[in-house]
């Protein structure tokens, strides 16, 4: 456990509690609030910087200036579905250096106007524009928290149009929630309530209620680690932090890929490591987590 870790914790743990007791009208007008913000996306030297409008949303599309646009990746950033928690210049620049991927930042729909189904359904149309440009096996989804469950659902999302679309080549999914979940891992994740620093309370009960309260939500976007559907994902790297409750949803994930005969997956759970670590690289475990990414990404979707 890294020093800024250990002393960001009681300042965490404060803001935890609060949410533990927050409601969904709580929830809907902190949402309202943060997304008043206006997300700015730096020049680089040396990188190209497109903008383009998919489907009504805004995507930010780096380059580097020399690229033959051969490999992609797209970064569906966390932030709850109400913002986003976009990488840093530095970031930006590692991902695209040393994968030779463009990077593809999609503004995804935003709760409460648009639920779950709504980001996927823009993945899913952002997908097959992509599929103009990449190869499907040159394309990697790398989501985090809110993005990671986007990315989970993508996938199951063309099990369920059966296939319409074809997979791309990587998955990368870090501190994927989902609204459903065993009984097995909803106690495995109680009992890492009082480790999660970040995340915290009844997160099964409150996530139903905040983001689907009338049910609405197609289950397989819903997400059950035990019971969904993952034939046919690609190569594949699910990543949680060992004091999140989420991780108490692996070894569910884990008995399920081998169920739908996923061939190429690992499942990575850091040790005394936060919700999402891999965004947060002003953190050394946060600057770990993103070179794990960026080597899974360079061993599975950049071999010759």
């Amino acid at each position: 456990m890294s020093l800024i870790y250990s002393a960001l914790k009681p300042i965490l743990r404060k803001l935890t509690a609060k949410k533990a007791s927050m409601t969904r009208e709580d929830f809907i007008r902190q949402a309202e609030k943060v997304q008043k913000r206006a997300y700015r996306f730096p020049d680089i030297t040396g990188y190209d910087k497109q903008e383009r409008n998919i489907s009504g949303c805004q995507c930010i599309i780096y380059s580097k200036l020399d690229s033959d646009h051969s490999k992609a990746i797209v970064y569906y950033a966390g932030g709850g579905y109400i913002r986003y928690q976009m990488p840093d210049r530095k970031s930006i620049k590692n991902y695209i250096d040393k994968t030779g991927c463009d990077l593809w930042i999609p503004l995804y729909p935003l709760y409460p106007k648009n639920d779950m189904y709504d980001g996927v359904k823009f993945g899913y149309e952002l997908h097959r524009i992509m599929l103009d440009t990449y190869s499907h096996e040159k394309i990697a989804w790398l989501g985090y928290s809110a993005g990671a469950l986007l990315v989970m659902g993508l996938g199951k999302h063309i099990i369920h149009k059966d296939y319409e679309l074809p997979m791309p080549g990587v998955i990368v999914a870090f501190s994927v929630f989902n609204l459903y979940a065993s009984e097995e891992s909803i106690k495995r994740m109680h009992a890492l309530n009082s480790k999660d620093v970040v995340m915290g309370g009844d997160l099964p009960k409150q996530f139903k209620e905040f983001y689907d309260p009338d049910g609405k939500i197609p289950k397989h976007i819903a997400g059950c680690a035990a019971e969904d559907d993952y034939s046919g994902f690609p190569a594949l790297l699910l990543g949680f932090g060992g004091d999140e409750i989420m991780s108490g949803d692996a070894p569910d994930y884990e008995a399920a890929f081998k169920r739908c005969g996923v061939k190429d997956y690992k499942i990575h759970i850091e040790p005394d490591t936060f919700h999402a670590y891999p965004a947060f690289t002003f953190t050394p475990e946060g600057k770990k987590g993103e070179q794990q990414v960026i080597g899974f990404i360079q061993e599975k979707l950049c071999v010759t």
